[in-house]
């Protein structure tokens, strides 16, 4: 698929790959509390979960951070820990302690991602919905099961003014191989945040006029759910690495879900967290979140480490329908062709639509009646059954009631949905009707909706 490179498909790497700590262990329904070897803790060897090696500020840990050196007062981030090890299980749990009182100076809260992880007091009980309790401050993020996979990601919020000070995140990630409590590696990491601005650096400012829909997809001012947006304007991310461009969601996926901050960047549309591919200074890509208000305008807003920017209000709706027509796709002659591929392309010999050298650099051949072609769109709006935003497309899905017209004669369609393994990113499989030798346009419409005018498919005979 083709998308200028400040796109959703970019995949670089996250600025900041810091050591953090964590602890994993095969030991079933996760360790018991104080298992981190923070002040005042023990390991799983000394708690007798597990046998084994331990190893401190173990270089076997891969860990990423979205803040860098240091936390934002209030404003929940992620952790990604990776542990290279050869186990068949793995198993982790974490601490944040005050840097003014290591032992039972909690700092901030846990949040678990999904049900494989959750979070205990230091009573060893599961924490409350209102927090652990003042006899039992501490709190510790667990893994509630063995796991095969070596990664591990969860959201922990920091205390919500500076005046906490330092905070030390503790982990123990352990990697056995074989039942608790059989012989295992355990590494050891601990990583010193300082508390940042707070909201005291340059906040960000999006541009007038400065959201649309994709512009590959045509640029549209109305946005729906799950469509994808560009927001443009200035001071739009904070990176600590002053050489860092740009960075995208690579390695930022938990469990098939999309982050929704980004090197320190979040956005809200209409109240509701974004998902985001790509960060820069000028611009940030996002997917826009299920149940924003539709018919009526909705607030975008970009917050930083510097703090919020000023809202900028755009038109919602249930369904903003577009297809792939990037400006590289215009003709010499100056006409704007959808990316239509043929489904005999490979990945190392891309063939696409229209006549043979009309755009530099471009494979091509003519399709004629009868041929399939693959297109692409965003903003069709609900699938059968139902995809849920951020989520990675892991079923077959329909849009119901769309109608492709080349030149006003229907393409037979054999797919339309949600393409699979992508993001927000809908797929048309298409035969072509029988129309004329030349430039056809080429519309799509849903509920009364239609793609971006002026569009062209050349076909032959």
């Amino acid at each position: 698929m083709i998308m200028n490179r400040n796109l959703w498909i970019a995949t670089g790497k996250l600025a900041a790959v810091l050591g953090v700590p964590l602890m994993l262990w095969a030991y079933n329904s996760g360790a018991p509390q104080r298992s981190t070897g923070a002040p005042g803790d023990q390991t799983c060897i000394q708690s007798g979960c597990h046998v084994g090696t331990r190893t401190n500020d173990s270089p076997n840990l891969e860990i990423l951070w979205e803040g860098g050196a240091n936390y934002q007062p209030g404003r929940k981030q992620r952790f990604t820990v990776r542990i290279t090890d050869t186990a068949r299980r793995y198993g982790m749990q974490a601490t944040a302690r005050l840097e003014s009182s290591t032992i039972n100076g909690q700092a901030g809260t846990f949040t678990p991602l999904t049900t494989s992880m959750y979070v205990i007091c230091d009573n060893g009980q599961d924490r409350p919905t209102i927090g652990c309790p003042a006899t039992a401050p501490v709190e510790f993020i667990n893994h509630s099961e063995p796991s095969v996979s070596n990664t591990f990601t969860f959201e922990w919020t920091p205390p919500a003014s500076q005046a906490a000070g330092a905070v030390t995140i503790y982990v123990a990630a352990n990697a056995s191989n074989g039942p608790a409590p059989n012989g295992a590696n355990i590494h050891l990491k601990s990583l010193r945040l300082q508390p940042g601005a707070g909201g005291g650096g340059v906040r960000p400012t999006i541009s007038q006029g400065g959201i649309v829909q994709a512009s590959a997809f045509g640029g549209g001012t109305t946005i729906s759910p799950g469509s994808w947006i560009e927001i443009f304007g200035t001071d739009l991310a904070t990176f600590t690495d002053s050489n860092t461009q740009f960075v995208d969601w690579s390695n930022s996926f938990s469990n098939g879900v999309a982050p929704t901050n980004l090197a320190n960047t979040q956005v809200s549309v209409d109240g509701k967290a974004a998902f985001i591919s790509f960060v820069s200074k000028g611009q940030v890509n996002v997917q826009v979140p299920d149940g924003i208000a539709s018919g009526s305008q909705v607030e975008v807003k970009v917050t930083t480490s510097g703090g919020a920017s000023a809202p900028i209000t755009v038109t919602g709706a249930q369904r903003s329908p577009a297809i792939l027509a990037p400006p590289a796709f215009k003709t010499l002659a100056g006409k704007q062709l959808v990316v239509a591929e043929f489904p005999d392309s490979t990945a190392n010999n891309r063939i696409f639509a229209g006549q043979p050298g009309s755009i530099t650099g471009v494979n091509m051949r003519l399709p004629k009646p009868g041929d399939r072609l693959v297109i692409y769109g965003v903003g069709f709006g609900p699938t059968n059954p139902a995809q849920a935003a951020g989520r990675l497309v892991g079923q077959a899905n329909s849009v119901p009631g769309i109608q492709i017209l080349i030149n006003n004669a229907p393409a037979t369609i054999e797919y339309a949905g949600l393409a699979p393994s992508a993001i927000g990113l809908y797929q048309f499989n298409i035969i072509v009707p029988n129309v004329q030798a030349g430039e056809n346009p080429i519309t799509m419409s849903v509920s009364g909706l239609t793609t971006q005018s002026n569009v062209f498919l050349i076909t032959g005979n």
